[in-house]
């Protein structure tokens, strides 16, 4: 019934979702087609002619060529807001999107509404190679505030549950898995992957398997999705799991999907992406890490032209529909005591060995040959000169380690727990 409606009012506005769905299926079918490929020049040569005529960042480049618009950041916008904005747009009828701020200060910009429209579709898209319908039971594990939180009308209309994770107690996990169990719907959650992963520790200690039957899929979402959350979500919930990749500034800009294996396909539709080199504005090396570098399609009002997310990420080997992997930020981002970078997996087979003698782990570089290991321990941990001698095998024999025991790790104000922080970058 959800679904009817939903598709009815959006008739009634003229399609703009619909619209936007039909165009997002017929080119992310074949994305690098003749159809494709025509259709997203066209959307990228009109947003640099837009850029050019009515955003005064942009109004000097010639829209005919893409490599000379310059390659921005947040900093840059934070710093010449205004001049970022399209004259064409009165602020008043523009909806403000906020970052969390949880890596530094908080990020605003402006969407306009073809934007949500275009956002919406990329979501439902998306969603539905995940096994959700419009109309399914929908739980979202978050942090849930007052600038965040929807009315009570609101979601009973999506059918959501906003559940909130800021202290994810034994109690909490308990109260969330009886309020699915008594759900006579089909579910799909999403939720942070930390989020997952104490749910997913607390049934393997209580030894419980939930084996839900009515839940169709799952999306980790803001975090790295390890082998063991990947694993333990599909034994105790009996649904495949996926990773999203996107941002609060820009939206969906890849996701696991029923059909793309633990790769991101790619939202070429609504996103012109780029992997440049770690150092310099060009094209990283076939197989390297590189910055993503996105150009958003749709959003006029606040054009992100070549937007550098502060993420980085590689190529799939099958080509550039699909993203073999994504690092997160730079600031993640460790090295070896050579100054070899080391991707964030390699930090987590380090402690997978130890899951279930810690409640927590926290990973630092402080310096090019210093590391702190923070540890939250269930019991007194005995096995530190082993774990050191591992971290050396691929840090180096030279690295300086240091292993710190503490209560609690927190999270960020987001809600979000990184687990892997190089303190380098702000020296």
């Amino acid at each position: 019934m959800r679904e009817q409606i939903f598709w009815l009012v959006d008739f009634f506005r003229g399609q703009p979702v619909r619209k936007h769905y039909k165009e997002l299926g017929a080119i992310l079918k074949d994305p690098f087609g003749d159809l494709a490929s025509s259709i997203r020049q066209k959307a990228l040569s009109e947003l640099l002619s837009h850029a050019n005529k009515t955003v005064p960042f942009y109004k000097e480049i010639s829209p005919s060529k893409f490599a000379d618009f310059p390659v921005i950041d947040k900093k840059r916008i934070q710093d010449d807001f205004d001049s970022f904005k399209s004259a064409k747009f009165d602020t008043e009828n523009l909806f403000k999107v906020a970052t969390s701020g949880s890596t530094g200060v908080p990020f605003i910009l402006f969407h306009d509404q073809r934007k949500r429209n275009r956002n919406t579709a990329d979501v439902l898209y998306f969603m539905e190679k995940t096994g959700y319908r419009i109309g399914n039971k929908f739980f979202e594990l978050e942090v849930w505030r007052k600038h965040n939180q929807r009315s009570r009308l609101r979601n009973f209309l999506q059918n959501s549950i906003q559940f909130d994770i800021s202290k994810l107690t034994d109690e909490r996990i308990d109260e969330m898995l009886e309020l699915i169990k008594n759900t006579n719907q089909e579910i799909n959650i999403l939720g942070f992957a930390s989020a997952l992963e104490t749910i997913c520790k607390y049934l393997d200690e209580k030894k419980q398997t939930a084996k839900f039957k009515n839940i169709k899929g799952i999306i980790a979402n803001s975090e790295y999705l390890s082998d063991y959350t990947r694993d333990a979500v599909e034994r105790h919930f009996g649904s495949p799991i996926y990773s999203r990749y996107s941002n609060e500034e820009i939206g969906i800009i890849g996701h696991q999907t029923n059909t793309s294996g633990t790769a991101f396909e790619l939202n070429w539709a609504s996103y012109f992406i780029e992997i440049l080199d770690m150092q310099e504005d060009i094209p990283a090396k076939k197989g390297s890490m590189g910055r993503l570098v996105i150009t958003d399609l749709y959003n006029y009002s606040m054009p992100l032209i070549r937007y550098d997310t502060g993420d980085v990420g590689i190529f799939d080997e099958r080509g550039q529909q699909f993203l073999k992997v994504v690092e997160g930020r730079k600031m993640d981002m460790v090295f070896d005591t050579s100054g070899n970078i080391l991707s964030s997996h390699v930090v987590y087979t380090k402690f997978l060995a130890y899951y279930d003698l810690l409640n927590q782990y926290q990973f630092i570089q402080t310096g090019k040959k210093d590391y702190t290991i923070r540890l939250n321990a269930k019991v007194k941990f005995d096995r530190e000169e082993e774990l050191i001698k591992s971290v050396k095998e691929d840090f180096g024999q030279d690295a300086n380690i240091k292993v710190e025991y503490v209560m609690e790790i927190p999270p960020l104000s987001s809600g979000k727990r990184r687990k892997v922080i190089n303190r380098m970058v702000f020296k």
